[in-house]
């Protein structure tokens, strides 16, 4: 599923990765799906949190991601100092809006991540997950960026 927030840059959490890898699109039978990821040249950006929890979960998924050029490596310490800041603020609004979030609880979890990192950078987030409007404590990405572009048209 795809929430967009803009064209040029697509952010995946881990489990839109792992079901494209595992379930979706195995590599050894679509090896046309990751050849056409890997010409993407740089606009599907894996920020550090998800590409840690792929190492965990998916280490030949990680071992891909190091070998194609479709991956721009994303942390705060590969942008500069205006676009840092711009994800920490994000960060911290989602923090804050959702601080009862199992992702935000955890400190573990990629999601709160990808979404600050879309918002920042006026990226898509891609995910698998789907909505469960209406339970605030067991929200998920669709939940929150449909809720933060709500937000972004108010003001």
């Amino acid at each position: 599923m795809l929430f967009k927030l803009n064209r040029q840059v697509y952010l995946p959490d881990t489990s839109a990765l792992i079901a494209a890898w595992e379930e979706r699109y195995p590599q050894d039978i679509f090896p046309l799906v990751w050849q056409f990821i890997d010409s993407l040249n740089g606009s599907l950006r894996v920020c550090e949190e998800v590409r840690t929890e792929v190492k965990r979960h998916v280490p030949e998924l990680l071992t891909w991601l190091d070998n194609s050029s479709a991956d721009s490596h994303l942390s705060l310490t590969s942008l500069n100092n205006v676009e840092s800041r711009r994800v920490e603020q994000r960060m911290s609004r989602i923090v804050n809006g959702w601080p009862t979030w199992r992702a935000v609880r955890s400190g573990d979890h990629a999601d709160p991540w990808v979404i600050a990192y879309a918002l920042a950078l006026g990226g898509v987030v891609v995910s698998e997950e789907q909505p469960r409007a209406g339970r605030r404590a067991d929200v998920k990405i669709p939940d929150v960026c449909n809720e933060l572009v709500l937000d972004q048209v108010r003001y």
